[in-house]
């Protein structure tokens, strides 16, 4: 789930559900799509291609960019903050704004989502976990979407800790270096 890259860029993902989410939306496409050849309820005759294709071409289109999106689903850090690549959008804060990571359940219950705390109280979701289960399996799948929802916010809370702590250090360095602004004008007049 998390890989290292160059330059300090770590990146969160799973090609797991990059590729469900993917072949979700072509099988939403390929389902809609045979609503084509279905004959009028009112007057029993079948669409003819004028009918349809103006609108089907476009909505084509964009169903296989959002699935090229899809493929692209990941929370990347750096030093900077924490970037969270959506299918449409994307959201960045910066570790100055975060404070802390937290779990919780999903609106329905069936899973857990993990929210990123801000200073100002704000909670932004990062990632929802969510094992879809038959009826007698659902506690099982609440358990393990917990579960990994657990692992994710552990990861990020240690790695926002190390990002702060690397960035004070980079301050504390800086304010060390430069001459306090008492003596520098004291020896410039």
């Amino acid at each position: 789930m998390t890989s290292n890259a160059a330059g300090g860029r770590r990146i969160y993902q799973s090609r797991d559900r990059q590729r469900l989410i993917a072949a979700s939306l072509i099988a939403l496409l390929v389902a809609g799509s045979s609503l084509i050849f279905e004959k009028d309820p009112e007057t029993g005759l079948l669409p003819v291609p004028n009918d349809y294709l103006w609108v089907v071409i476009p909505g084509i289109l964009l169903i296989f960019a959002l699935a090229w999106r899809a493929l692209r689903v990941r929370v990347e850090t750096d030093l900077g903050g924490i970037d969270m690549v959506r299918v449409v959008g994307h959201e960045r804060l910066p570790w100055s704004s975060v404070r802390r990571f937290e779990v919780h359940p999903t609106p329905g219950r069936q899973g857990s989502v993990v929210l990123a705390r801000t200073d100002g109280e704000i909670l932004v979701k990062v990632r929802s976990e969510l094992f879809v289960r038959p009826l007698r399996d659902r506690g099982e799948a609440r358990r393990r979407a917990r579960a990994r929802a657990d692992v994710l916010a552990a990861q990020l809370e240690a790695d926002r800790v190390e990002r702060q702590s690397e960035l004070l250090a980079r301050a504390a360095a800086r304010a060390g270096s430069a001459p306090p602004a008492s003596s520098a004008a004291a020896g410039g007049g």
